[in-house]
């Protein structure tokens, strides 16, 4: 090959390359170009518009429910059970028997006592009729009257002992469920049922000693329970313990139940929340617009940026809650757009489009 062929060549192969580089290094450039002009679509979210309100300033606490009175029943002398008058879960007035035990024995002592006074009666009788004739001495009058108050006393304490053998209801209430059968002999202090009051329940609750300035009697209280999960009781205090406790540093207090919550029964536990006589100044926000974490609770807010709606991330003091309300104390002001969906795609400065066409709740309009 002639060098003019092979400068032809070598032209041609220089050509072929500018071509390539020049044609990718000008894709290349356009590619960033329109790369940079690219801009995300903005992120719709749903907003509230915060507010400034007083809460009533509130303190949680976890207790139980206790009965006006409970007691277990038993019974307070010896006997074999003759009779049982009452059925497991039975409702009972106070004074009602409910277990008789064999009184034939204690019978049959009384009448024989019953004698005894009679007899010591007409002696007593016929001493004083010998007195007022100077028939006898008033030292023999002294004995028949001695006598005579002996066994009547005697037979009082029989009586009593006859009335025992009838097991009666201390106050009215519900019983549980029954631990004897007919022909049992029970001892004092046997266990024959467990007795409840019912439709005057307390729940008796513990609170730190930090808030003792601030609770009084008559102070509303709400409080729920697992086993009727979205419903809410209401209490009143009636008492709090003048003392802390040495070891918890806590106060117990009770309140008394009002309206259905005495369907709540003995020794369950609740959640309880009391209203102190404090208001505190916060801004309410849906739960759902904070997020939660370890360094700290933050929200969204939007604000404009160069004509466009942004948002920025605030750092917030988290306070009292009031049902899926939680109170901000500070962090916020009112007026602050608050960002309430989508918070997962959103970060610093993230371009977004508001869409309230559907508002968050009725308390919370933009």
């Amino acid at each position: 090959m002639s060098k003019k062929a092979i400068s032809i060549v070598l032209i041609l192969v220089i050509l072929i390359l500018v071509f390539v580089f020049g044609f990718n290094t000008f894709k290349n450039h356009m590619i960033a170009k329109k790369l940079g002009e690219y801009k995300k679509p903005p992120v719709a979210i749903t907003t509230v518009i915060s507010k400034q309100e007083d809460w009533t300033k509130t303190v949680k606490a976890i207790g139980q429910v206790s009965s006006k009175q409970s007691t277990q029943v038993t019974s307070q002398i010896s006997g074999q059970v003759k009779e049982i008058l009452f059925k497991s879960g039975q409702l009972v007035s106070e004074g009602d028997v409910i277990v008789q035990l064999d009184d034939s024995l204690l019978q049959a002592k009384y009448k024989n006592q019953l004698a005894k006074v009679k007899l010591a009666k007409i002696e007593l009788k016929r001493q004083l009729k010998l007195l007022a004739s100077n028939s006898t001495a008033r030292n023999s009058v002294d004995k028949a009257q001695a006598q005579y108050d002996a066994q009547s006393a005697s037979l009082k304490y029989i009586a009593s002992e006859i009335n025992f053998m009838s097991i009666k209801a201390p106050f009215s209430g519900k019983l549980g469920i029954r631990t004897l059968n007919v022909g049992d002999y029970i001892n004092p202090g046997s266990l024959i049922v467990d007795l409840e009051s019912i439709n005057d329940n307390y729940i008796d609750i513990s609170v730190s000693e930090d808030y003792q300035p601030l609770l009084a009697e008559g102070q509303k209280v709400t409080f729920s329970n697992d086993a009727y999960q979205g419903k809410t009781f209401n209490a009143v205090v009636s008492a709090i313990q003048p003392a802390s406790d040495e070891q918890s540093h806590n106060i117990n207090v009770r309140a008394k139940v009002q309206g259905d919550g005495n369907q709540l029964v003995s020794g369950m536990y609740i959640n309880a929340e009391i209203e102190l006589n404090q208001t505190v100044s916060i801004i309410p926000v849906p739960k759902v617009a904070i997020s939660f974490s370890l360094y700290g609770d933050s929200v969204f807010v939007v604000t404009n940026k160069d004509g466009e709606q942004v948002v920025e991330q605030k750092l917030v003091e988290v306070g009292p809650r009031k049902d899926d309300q939680v109170g901000i104390l500070s962090g916020l002001k009112a007026g602050d757009e608050i960002v309430t969906s989508n918070q997962q795609q959103l970060k610093k400065d993230t371009v977004v489009k508001v869409n309230n066409a559907r508002p968050f709740s009725a308390s919370f309009k933009s």
